[in-house]
């Protein structure tokens, strides 16, 4: 009989994403630029500023990169991303 620890692993093998992440960052004035840019799904894009903390969004593949919303505070913690 498999072990409790052998079986989560290999339905861990089973269901295992893997991913490339793509991360942009840039300033806020430099994404007000970039009006076609359709960011693929999934891309992490990052505003920066001055004197504040950045803001991050998620690329859909369909939608410019001004459409697209900001995540909120809710969604971004120091070591989470919540979709």
């Amino acid at each position: 009989m498999m072990g409790i620890y052998k079986l989560l692993e290999k339905i861990g093998e089973l269901f295992m994403i893997k991913s490339n992440a793509v991360v942009k960052v840039d300033t806020e004035e430099n994404w007000a630029k970039a009006i076609n840019y359709i960011p693929d799904a999934f891309t992490i894009i990052v505003y920066t500023y001055e004197n504040s903390s950045p803001k991050i969004k998620i690329g859909d593949g369909k939608h410019k990169v001004f459409e697209l919303p900001f995540l909120s505070n809710k969604q971004v913690s120091n070591d989470t991303l919540v979709l």
